[in-house]
């Protein structure tokens, strides 16, 4: 499969966010949707003056998959009775479900694009567009309805305030729709203290088993009440998986990345020790072009 070499360039102690379906549509000249899971075959990392870099993605488990599926499936909902209702003819030919990893990369500073061997942009003037998913929804607060917009995140808690949120995160609002797991499951478990049950009990031996056997396994091995992904405010590298790590010195200025995938294409990169804000690294990664549907 086709495979592209992406190189990224910064300075400093910085946490950015790499969108490799928006880098690979900048450098293949070809729209990269989003949903799908992008595979990184490794990469390397170059700074002379010694420094560590963390590659961040979202968890990769099926509550992240299923809970981004949710936000897609609302979202063409969204425009398909807002088309039928409105009788107009289709979207923009690139319109596409585009989401953030977190809260912060909702900041465009914080996204970095590809660069070429000098550290020149791919483009001239203006960066391509590259609109992220907004949601409209009628809000009935007040005397007369209003709009509320909102993008949507991946992992963090939910930006704003209820109900005028200008950022949703799909794993918190997934699991915030979910029954949680019930304490008394399984059902099949017979009453200890039943009086049928004990009419010909001779010992007390298979009341304790019976005891023993409906406590043990009665909760999940998971905590209820919160999810990897929905578990802080999510900035920084709370709710990330990390997947690469790098460190180099002065005498051994490039490190090899592992290869790793990335759902939806988002990527955290976070550099720190360098000694100056001036100080400039380089990263390059090896990117599938065509990825996995999620």
């Amino acid at each position: 499969m086709p495979v592209h070499r992406l190189r990224f360039h910064g300075s400093g102690n910085v946490t950015k966010y790499i969108d490799l379906n928006q880098a690979l549509s900048l450098v293949a000249r070809r729209m990269k949707r989003q949903m799908k899971n992008v595979t990184v075959y490794g990469g390397y990392y170059v700074d002379s003056g010694g420094s560590r870099i963390d590659l961040n993605v979202a968890p990769d488990n099926w509550v992240t998959t299923t809970a981004i599926k949710r936000g897609f499936r609302i979202w063409k909902r969204m425009i398909s009775e807002t088309l039928k209702k409105t009788d107009a003819t289709g979207t923009g030919k690139y319109n596409d479900f585009k989401i953030y990893l977190d809260g912060a990369m909702s900041e465009s500073s914080n996204v970095l694009l590809p660069v070429d061997a000098n550290a020149s942009a791919l483009y001239n003037g203006t960066a391509p567009e590259w609109d992220y998913s907004t949601l409209t929804s009628e809000d009935p607060d007040g005397p007369q309805p209003v709009n509320d917009q909102f993008e949507l995140h991946i992992v963090g808690h939910h930006v704003g305030s209820n109900p005028n949120w200008t950022r949703l995160g799909l794993v918190e609002s997934w699991f915030n729709s979910r029954p949680q797991p019930s304490f008394n499951a399984p059902h099949d478990i017979p009453d200890v203290g039943d009086a049928l049950s004990n009419l010909f009990d001779a010992g007390d031996s298979d009341d304790d088993r019976l005891t023993i056997i409906s406590a043990e396994g009665d909760q999940p091995p998971y905590d209820e009440d919160s999810h990897f992904g929905m578990i802080h405010s999510g900035t920084g590298q709370q709710n990330l998986q990390r997947v690469s790590t790098a460190f180099t010195t002065s005498s051994n200025a490039q490190m090899n990345i592992h290869g790793f995938k990335a759902i939806c294409g988002l990527v955290q990169l976070n550099t720190s020790g360098l000694a100056d804000s001036n100080d400039e690294w380089e990263l390059v990664l090896d990117v599938e072009e065509t990825g996995e549907s999620l």
